[in-house]
Order: C-alpha cells, then sequence, then structure tokens
C-alpha cells in the first residue's frame, strides 16, 4: 500500500497509541446550509505523508517540503484562489502555529486589499499573548517598544466579569454563553491576532483568529459547527477538513485538521 509511515499521534485517550503505521491523509469538503441544517460535500482527499515511498519530490518554493498544517492551509488556499473567494479556514489546536497564519496571509485578493484566506483557530493553553508597549518617553533614548505586559491566555478566565452573556449555537443547541474578545500582540507571528475567550456548557476555550474584524459570537458557533463535521464522517477518515459556504455571503469558510488512517 502507498504512502504507510509510521505515524505520532498525540491524543488525551490514553487507549490511543502514540506510535503506528498507517497513511496520513488531507481532505477538502464543502458544508451546505446553515448552523441549523447543514451537510458536508467532500470536495478533495490526498496523502500528505509518504511522498518518498511515491517517487514523489517534496521540495517546494521556500526550499523545504510543507509541514502537516502547512499542507492543508495550502489545499484550503488553493481552492479560495482558484474560485476567488474570501475564505475563512476553521482549524483545531494542533494547527495553532506562526507558519499557518503566515502562510494563509500570503496570498491576498486586489479587489479587497486582504489576504484570500482567514485563520480560525483555537489557542493551545500554554499560549501567552502581549499587551502593546506604553508610549517610549521622548527623553528615553532608542526605538519603541513593541511588546508590553505579557497575559497567559487561560488567566482570561479569571476576570468573569469582563465575559458577556450572549445566545449562541453551540454544537447544535442554543445556549446561553459567555464571551470576551481583545485584539493582542502575538509573539510567534509578531502580529495583531484576535483572542476570543469564552465559557459554554462544556468549559472554557479560547480561540485566535486573524481576522481581527470577525464578530466573537460567529468565531465560536463557526468552531462548533468544524467538532461536528468531524463526526460526520467517521467511516471515512479520523478526521476531516470542511468548508462552509453561505450563498448570501462573499466569505466562505473552511474547517480542516490532520486525519490519519491505518493502525
Amino acid at each position: 500500500m502507498p504512502g504507510v509511515v509510521s505515524l505520532r499521534e498525540t491524543s488525551e485517550t490514553q487507549s490511543k497509541p502514540s506510535y503506528f503505521r498507517g497513511q496520513c491523509w488531507g481532505a477538502l469538503g464543502m458544508l451546505v446550509g446553515s448552523l441549523e441544517a447543514y451537510f458536508c460535500l467532500p470536495l478533495q482527499l490526498q496523502i500528505h505523508l509518504g511522498f518518498r515511498h511515491l517517487g514523489v519530490d517534496e521540495e517546494t518554493a521556500k526550499g523545504a517540503a510543507w509541514s502537516l498544517a502547512e499542507r492543508v492551509v495550502q489545499m484550503a488556499l488553493a481552492l479560495a484562489v482558484g474560485h476567488d473567494r474570501l475564505s475563512l479556514l476553521v482549524l483545531d489546536a494542533f494547527f495553532a502555529i506562526a507558519p499557518v497564519f503566515r502562510l494563509a496571509r500570503s496570498v491576498y485578493a486586489v479587489a479587497s486589499r486582504q489576504p484570500y484566506l482567514q485563520i480560525l483557530v483555537r489557542a493551545k493553553k500554554n499560549y501567552v499573548a502581549y499587551f502593546p508597549a506604553a508610549p517610549k518617553s521622548p527623553h528615553r533614548s532608542g526605538p519603541q517598544t513593541r511588546y508590553g505586559d505579557k497575559m497567559g491566555l487561560m488567566s482570561g478566565f479569571d476576570y468573569l466579569h469582563l465575559l458577556e452573556a450572549v445566545s449562541a449555537e453551540i454544537y447544535g443547541k442554543t445556549e446561553t454563553v459567555r464571551l470576551m474578545a481583545a485584539p493582542l500582540l502575538w509573539k510567534p507571528l509578531g502580529d495583531w491576532v484576535l483572542f476570543i475567550w469564552a465559557i459554554t456548557s462544556r468549559g472554557p476555550i479560547v480561540l485566535m483568529c486573524s481576522d481581527l474584524t470577525l464578530s466573537p459570537i460567529t468565531a465560536l458557533e463557526l468552531y462548533c459547527v468544524r467538532t461536528r463535521i468531524e463526526i460526520y464522517q467517521p467511516y471515512n477518515l479520523h478526521k476531516n477538513h470542511s468548508m462552509i459556504i453561505d450563498p448570501e455571503s462573499d466569505i466562505q469558510t473552511l474547517t480542516a485538521a490532520y486525519c490519519v488512517s491505518g493502525r
């Protein structure tokens, strides 16, 4: 069988082995409908590891093979550019790395003057962000400091009085959640990222988005839809990547995760 490699999967489920033999796939699909009723239409499926076994050169324009996270972003970026549609790619915490954000904003739409692809991803619990530094005193020499006070993302839940109670569609059910959003500096990227703190019936969660104008409610609802789509095709792959399209909007939403098949 082509493309079979040794894979490592990190999971909170202790019954899963850390290493196993199998294939690593990337899949892309279109989610059609609304938050109340939707289904996934698969569009693309390809192997993301094991190219050496297939005799395929993995060299890219940057001089090295793309990482797993970047391969999925490349798929979504090619789709967005090919259809000339601004897109929002929704990802899990595996993709919460700076190269994903950099690659997504590497191609701009001339007409709209913004990247074809925006990123919405769940942040890892040990991540930190920075407030902007206070203006430098005119009597102080040297350049203006960019990064100010550091903030652990999970510490944001210590300020419950700042979280606003709103109604949102969470995992197929309407419930009251508490939300707070703020643009902060993320040092690995060296730029601004919109951070969203949310407390749902399933516990606290922190999201990161490259689109600083995205509504926190929309971001949370789209992330919950991504999780539902992962369960939509358990017979196909352990995880899949999907795209949400709203016919009334100029922006299409993509969701993704890397997937593995085999033991």
